[in-house]
């Protein structure tokens, strides 16, 4: 499989993308094994305590039991999400691919970035799409927390976020594209890239409305359950960007393969992205 990976094919990419999202997704799994699972434990410790203190309340029946969720279920469902974000990465590093140019070629003709940076960008522009900002504008919450009528209004609510954190995002991306190939000073591009992401995600938080339910927990395990996730989010967009980048360089200048030079020297051509 390794002998038919090439970076500069759309289906390669993708299935690539795939592999690398799912081992990403194990090893935040792994980290949250940690980190988050006591804090889950404790979290789900105070809702039976409230619920023991109501004795007419409803109880939910457990559909999967906690020892699974814990161990083969929280692996699988962490496997194949990072999987389903290998997709959605493949597709933004494809998306990200520059055209062949003055612009994209340095001053001896050479690319100016190689898969791996291409990647990186891929990976920093999905995870702030999809775990900084609604991180910073609806955390995580640990269980017991939130009105289950509420759920619809929650999900689209940051889905939305999502959505349109993505729409900005790329729009930067595009404009970073374009004010490099007019010739603006880096220094300029990412002073303008930097206010084209910084307005438009300010006004969308200010625009979207808070989560109606409020947090009855103590604030130490809320914080603890947020700052996990957090790090296990943020573990497994790196390791799909690093590990997918250093895979599709690798290969790239493998395919590239040495070219002969007038001194008998041998010299590998610059790869495509």
């Amino acid at each position: 499989m390794w002998k038919r990976f090439d970076p500069a094919r759309p289906l390669a990419v993708i299935v690539g993308a795939i592999l690398a999202g799912v081992v990403a997704g194990l090893a935040a799994s792994v980290l949250l094994t940690f980190t988050a699972e006591p804090v889950i434990d404790r979290a789900i410790a105070l809702e039976e305590s409230h619920h023991a203190s109501e004795p007419n309340a409803a109880v939910e029946p457990e559909l999967v039991s906690r020892r699974q969720q814990k161990g083969l279920g929280r692996f699988a469902a962490y496997g194949l999400g990072g999987g389903a974000y290998g997709v959605l990465f493949g597709i933004a590093f494809l998306a990200l691919r520059r055209p062949p140019g003055p612009a994209s070629a340095g001053a001896d003709g050479s690319r100016t970035e190689d898969a791996f940076g291409r990647a990186v960008r891929a990976g920093a522009l999905m995870a702030g799409a999809f775990t900084v900002m609604p991180f910073l504008k609806y955390p995580p919450n640990p269980p017991g927390v939130g009105d289950p009528a509420t759920l619809a209004e929650r999900q689209w609510k940051y889905l939305a976020l999502i959505f349109l954190s993505l729409v900005v995002l790329a729009g930067a991306a595009r404009l970073s594209g374009r004010l490099r190939a007019r010739g603006w000073l880096d220094a300029d591009r990412l002073v303008a890239v930097g206010l084209a992401v910084v307005v438009p995600l300010g006004l969308v938080c200010a625009a979207l409305p808070p989560f109606p339910d409020s947090v009855d927990v103590p604030a130490n395990l809320l914080w603890r359950f947020r700052i996990a996730s957090l790090g296990g989010n943020l573990l497994l967009w790196t390791v799909l960007a690093v590990g997918f980048g250093a895979a599709a360089v690798r290969r790239e200048r493998a395919l590239a393969g040495p070219v002969p030079t007038a001194a008998g020297a041998t010299l590998r051509p610059a790869t495509t992205s």
